[in-house]
């Protein structure tokens, strides 16, 4: 431990994670979540670390455990959500002093949700014990359920014996279960009522909203928890979404049209990937993208850069190397970095709060 009052970098080696190996089906984020947890609290209490210290980098934690980097990118996105680390853009994550957790108010996760919807559909299909599940990807287009969640869910069914991996394929366990009724919201949904709530009290027809890392610091949730509620408010119309150098652009319509070129390349290769790739599948190059949109290799470099600054992609060099996917984008419809009212939504406030 350091000798003065400065926060410091931990570094792996000191945390000394035992989570290595993963069982048929288990899923990585819960474990990893679950020692990340145990280890800052017991360390807090120990005194071996201390709020403000910054966690290693998601890089150097991703090649110490022997998992992707995209993994340790959802493990500190939940662990935040917890309440317990604050991540800043090109700073780092920090321990947060005096963490309060706000698990209670998580209620439901979106992996339980997709549990519950997993069981639904094998009772009303029928399934009997060792009949094969169909895949994550039809799942995924059947319950409307992003595939990485559906994935996680799977993990968890494994977990309780509903589920058994049999070479390489899942299929029915035990089939005691009941479903439960789940209506009970996620914090992405809580929080976007909140920030509903918050933009009607504060704002008016195209103003625009703090940055994403603001919003976070407001509600105590993650800048994911953030970016994932404005997406669920633009798909009602209460916010335009748009990247610009001058902050918020208020129009009238968001097509595509409204859309800078590279941004139009970037919502062309989310569609690419969300259908043709895994997670560590290898996209084509940045020419074959070129020569597919007929578009120069610049704007499609421009494009894969703001899909890496999300998370959604990595670059590796060398021999082997090239562009890897390491998330799966939800849908296209992403929110931007800027945020505004959308005038229609404000002109009819009232007709919709009556």
């Amino acid at each position: 431990m350091s000798d003065t009052n400065q926060p410091r970098q931990i570094t792996v080696s000191e945390m000394s994670p035992h989570v290595h190996s993963f069982g048929p089906g288990e899923n990585k984020v819960t474990k990893i979540s679950a020692w990340l947890i145990k280890w800052i609290e017991k360390s807090l209490e120990s005194g071996s670390i201390k709020p403000f210290d910054f966690l290693p980098s998601k890089g150097d934690l991703a090649f110490h455990i022997g998992v992707s980097k995209g993994t340790i990118q959802n493990v500190f996105r939940y662990v935040e959500d917890c309440g317990m680390v604050e991540s800043k853009q090109r700073i780092g994550t920090y321990i947060k002093p005096k963490y309060k957790s706000i698990k209670s108010e998580k209620l439901t996760s979106k992996r339980e949700l997709a549990c519950e919807a997993i069981k639904k559909f094998m009772i009303e299909n029928n399934y009997h014990t060792g009949d094969c599940l169909v895949s994550t990807r039809k799942l995924s287009r059947i319950t409307g359920i992003s595939n990485t969640t559906i994935r996680m869910a799977i993990g968890s069914l494994v977990s309780q014996n509903i589920l058994k991996k049999v070479n390489n394929v899942f299929i029915a366990g035990r089939m005691d279960f009941s479903i439960e009724d789940v209506k009970v919201q996620t914090l992405v949904e809580k929080t976007a009522e909140n920030l509903k709530t918050h933009i009607l009290m504060n704002y008016n027809s195209g103003d625009r909203l703090p940055a994403n890392f603001e919003l976070a610091k407001i509600f105590n949730v993650s800048v994911k928890t953030i970016h994932d509620s404005i997406k669920l408010l633009a798909k009602q119309g209460i916010l335009y979404t748009r990247r610009g150098q001058y902050g918020t652009v208020v129009t009238n319509n968001s097509n595509e049209n409204s859309l800078y070129h590279y941004e139009k390349i970037e919502l062309k290769i989310r569609h690419y990937i969300a259908e043709n790739c895994n997670i560590g599948s290898r996209l084509p190059s940045i020419l074959t993208f070129a020569e597919q949109y007929e578009v120069s290799a610049k704007t499609v470099k421009k494009a894969l850069d703001n899909l890496s600054e999300e998370g959604y992609i990595t670059f590796t060099r060398g021999r082997y190397g090239g562009t890897f996917v390491t998330d799966i984008p939800q849908g296209v419809n992403e929110a931007y970095k800027w945020l505004a009212l959308s005038p229609e939504y404000a002109t009819n406030i009232e007709k919709l709060e009556n």
